[in-house]
């Protein structure tokens, strides 16, 4: 509960933000704060984890209907996978695990694999594996989020792209 109430904070005021801000956010007292998190780096630690956390847009990306066009379902998974890349980059730089791998790799393979299943419908129609195809994907629509949302493709274009390719048919 502090963690979700710290996250949009972290956000707008980053390292500025203070337990106050966190506390009456999170509507508890401010030592309820420092008995969750002793030290405001460990606050801060927990919200970059939570950030890189994909649990949420693999839901999403899983929870779209697979009987509507693959074009409509791919639309859908990027606005899921682009909220979740700015928010990775707004909040989390490279977090590393203990071992000093980055955590945000099994992260992202979790979205390659929501994003394989909703090509799978059309497996025998496809070019290429559907596994393939989720990894192009995710590439195409995570490339433009590094740049700022206001120079990224529209989903349905990254979508349409694609599976229809640049050339007009003849």
């Amino acid at each position: 509960m502090i963690v979700a109430a710290a996250l949009p904070l972290v956000v707008r005021h980053g390292t500025a933000v203070t337990t106050s801000m966190v506390a009456r956010a999170a509507g508890v007292p401010a030592a309820a704060v420092f008995t969750a998190f002793p030290e405001k780096a460990a606050l801060l630690e927990a919200c970059a984890a939570a950030a890189l956390g994909a649990d949420e847009a693999v839901a999403a990306i899983r929870a779209i209907d697979l009987a509507q066009p693959l074009e409509t379902r791919l639309t859908s998974a990027a606005a899921h996978l682009r909220g979740y890349a700015t928010r990775v980059l707004l909040l989390a730089g490279p977090a590393q695990d203990g071992d000093g791998h980055i955590r945000h790799d099994e992260e992202l393979a979790a979205l390659r694999g929501a994003l394989t299943a909703l090509f799978e419908p059309e497996r025998e129609l496809l070019r290429m594996p559907p596994e393939h195809l989720a990894r192009v994907f995710q590439s195409l629509v995570l490339s433009g989020t590094r740049s700022g949302s206001a120079e990224s493709l529209p989903a349905g274009d990254l979508a349409a792209l694609l599976l229809w390719g640049a050339l007009a048919p003849p």
